[in-house]
């Protein structure tokens, strides 16, 4: 393992003492930028394999037809409405409509990390602050996007652990209701908890860097330092 990795892994402190100089907003940016694409990319191949464990098929209005009413009527001031001689409803597998929605989703989701570092940014350096530090906002800024890359290893066990549960249960469900049961019930017991465990080992690493970051940017006290981290690791996990 190559000693800069283990210095991040074992010491982030020590890390970012050996970076001190070098600590500024643009490489932050670019840093947390790259996280979110490869957060995005993990977590769709995660819900590409996730989606293939469906085996149903279920009815869903058919986007190709005009609304009823049109077609009803005869069309639009004498004018034939197209598609009205498609069926209303089309069959399609539960997959693929897990997938469809996965799609609309992931975009959001690289957005949504985007701006929860400009949060996490923006509370850790306030904290900072009122705890006394000196450090400059750029700096911060790096140490926050830094702080997000255990996430990558988050997302990447967490959709592991959705797809191996979800190739040992029989996902075949035949509606809407029924899939939305069957998605929950991976979320109790035993997948339940290593989901859990997943998501607060993960915060708990993010909270570990932040924290070692900011004693050395802001040259703050350790407990201040550690409550500050934690507090910012906290929050996404008890708003999810």
């Amino acid at each position: 393992m190559p000693s800069i990795i283990r210095t991040f892994l074992l010491r982030p402190g020590a890390f970012f003492e050996q970076r001190r100089d070098r600590l500024n907003g643009l490489r932050g940016g670019g840093l947390a930028l790259g996280i979110a694409v490869v957060v995005t990319i993990v977590l769709g191949v995660a819900l590409r394999l996730f989606a293939d464990q469906f085996t149903g098929t279920v009815k869903r209005d058919n986007p190709a037809r005009p609304p009823e009413q049109l077609c009803e009527d005869g069309g639009v001031g004498g004018i034939t409405v197209s598609g009205c001689d498609e069926p209303a409803t089309q069959t399609v597998e539960v997959g693929s409509f897990i997938w469809d929605y996965a799609t609309r989703a992931l975009p959001r989701l690289f957005f949504g990390l985007i701006i929860a570092w400009i949060g996490l940014m923006i509370g850790l350096y306030v904290g900072a602050k009122l705890a006394g530090g000196s450090g400059r906002f750029g700096e911060t800024a790096e140490i926050t996007a830094w702080g997000l890359l255990p996430s990558v290893v988050g997302v990447a066990a967490g959709g592991a652990a959705l797809v191996f549960f979800a190739a040992t249960t029989d996902l075949s469900a035949s509606s809407p209701e029924l899939l939305l049961e069957q998605v929950r019930r991976l979320q109790n017991g035993l997948s339940g908890l290593v989901f859990l465990a997943i998501q607060v080992g993960t915060a708990a690493w993010q909270a570990y860097v932040w924290a070692g970051g900011l004693r050395v940017v802001h040259e703050i006290s350790r407990y201040a330092a550690v409550a500050i981290a934690v507090i910012a690791a906290t929050l996404p996990v008890i708003a999810s």
